[in-house]
């Protein structure tokens, strides 16, 4: 059975791949789009995931969660 702790750090672990994926899917379903203002959303949807992922990424490691 896992602990109170392993639980938390397994969930943020899959959080951050989370947006990481979602990242990933902004990114190529931008690319194949020729609107430029639909784009443009994409890729500011993208940015906002990259930006959780990095929020994330140092809140984990400020906790010691690798």
């Amino acid at each position: 059975m896992l602990t109170e702790q392993e639980v938390i750090n397994n969930a943020l672990k899959e959080m951050l791949n989370m947006e990481e994926l979602t990242a990933e899917k902004y990114a190529d379903i931008a690319k194949q789009i020729t609107k430029p203002e639909l784009q443009n959303m994409l890729k500011g949807m993208e940015m906002a995931a990259r930006n959780n992922y990095k929020s994330l990424a140092q809140k984990m490691n400020e906790n010691g969660i690798s």
